[in-house]
C-alpha cells in the first residue's frame, strides 16, 4: 500500500522536531503571556488603589494607565518574537520536509 503524503510527513523525523520546538515556544510565551496578563488582572481586582496612583509627584498619568500600555507593548514584543521564531525556525524546517517527501 503506497504511503500518502501526509503519512511521509508524520513518519518523517524533522517533523518530529518541528512539533517539539514548536510547541516548546508556543508554551513559553504562553505562559509569559499569562503570567503578564493574569497580574495585570489580579492586581486591578484586589489592589486597585495601585493603579489608581499616579507616576510621580506632578504627574497626571496614573501607575494603571502606564501599566496597560507595557502589557499591550508586551504582546507586540510577543508576536514581533514569535514571527522571528516562526520565519528563521519553523518555515525552514517545514520547508526541508516537503522537499523530502515531494
Amino acid at each position: 500500500m503506497q504511503d500518502t503524503v501526509v503519512d511521509k510527513v508524520l513518519k518523517h523525523p524533522k517533523y518530529a522536531e518541528l512539533v517539539q520546538r514548536r510547541t516548546k515556544v508556543s508554551m513559553s510565551f504562553f505562559v509569559v503571556a499569562l503570567v503578564i496578563y493574569s497580574g495585570f488582572i489580579l492586581t486591578l481586582a484586589y489592589m486597585p488603589d495601585v493603579f489608581a496612583q499616579p507616576i510621580g509627584e506632578g504627574w497626571t498619568m496614573s501607575v494603571g494607565v502606564l501599566t496597560g500600555i507595557l502589557v499591550v507593548f508586551s504582546a507586540v514584543i510577543m508576536i514581533a518574537l514569535y514571527t522571528y521564531f516562526s520565519n528563521k525556525i519553523f518555515d525552514p524546517l517545514l520547508e526541508a520536509i516537503m522537499r523530502d517527501v515531494e
